[in-house]
């Protein structure tokens, strides 16, 4: 008779998991595709960015001025602390993680600023060349 009974409530539970499990299931899909077809969906890489630490963190971790910013600084102090916290030399494996993070957000911010910076560049070179007249600009060139 226990057993019946013992029974019956894995058989009861199994059947009131499963409908949840299913319907959690149907939301989570339903909500996909309501997405996808509004076009809200993050990309890997959007997400991956959402993840990353910003750069006023990775300022203050690798101790740079956010305003006066170069690669040879942040190098310099990226050197310095990733090998202070070696594990040879008792340091910790999750600050080097931070260390070496930070290093990464700073270089992708001097590409960014790098990349925007030649395209105002090229972009005031053009305006520049427009005023000149066709012979103009073949007697320069």
């Amino acid at each position: 008779m226990a057993h019946r009974i013992l029974m019956r409530v894995v058989l009861t539970g199994a059947k009131v998991f499963g409908k949840a499990f299913t319907e959690a299931y149907r939301q989570a899909a339903a909500a996909t595709t309501a997405q996808q077809a509004a076009g809200t969906t993050k990309s890997s890489s959007t997400r991956a960015r959402d993840a990353e630490i910003t750069l006023d963190e990775s300022c203050k971790i690798l101790d740079i001025d956010k305003h006066d910013m170069s690669l040879s600084n942040a190098q310099k102090k990226f050197d310095y602390l990733f090998d202070v916290n070696s594990k040879e030399k008792g340091g910790s494996f999750y600050v080097q993680s931070k260390v070496f993070r930070a290093m990464e957000r700073i270089k992708q911010e001097l590409e960014e600023t790098n990349k925007s910076d030649k395209i105002k560049g090229d972009s005031k070179d053009k305006n520049t060349n427009e005023g000149k007249s066709v012979n103009d600009t073949k007697k320069s060139g």
